[in-house]
């Protein structure tokens, strides 16, 4: 049986946070937030196996990461700003709508 997942520690205790944003919601377990996965028991094992494991270095990782963005360091990439704007345009849409301007 397939069950809502956070991807990143495996917990199934996940809470929307805002109806209108489909993809955003919060592992209580891990402060992750985003979207989640659906899993079964056998794929929800291994990521809890991975977190268990990794925990330290992943949050290592992702907080280097958020202070080098924060430092202009590191940029977010197209993908990552997308997922965070759900109100974009696809590259379609935006060529449609600069053609109608005339632009």
């Amino acid at each position: 049986m397939k069950k809502t997942i956070c991807p990143r520690c495996g917990s199934a205790n996940v809470k929307w946070i805002i109806p209108q944003v489909w993809s955003k919601w919060v592992c209580h377990d891990c402060s992750y937030t985003g979207p989640v996965i659906e899993a079964d028991d056998m794929l929800q094992k291994e990521i809890q196996e991975e977190w268990r494991l990794n925990k330290d270095k992943i949050l290592a990782e992702e907080d280097k990461r958020a202070k080098d963005i924060e430092m202009g360091i590191e940029e977010i990439s197209d993908e990552e700003f997308m997922e965070d704007c759900e109100e974009c345009l696809s590259e379609e849409e935006l060529d449609k709508k600069l053609k109608e301007l005339d632009l």
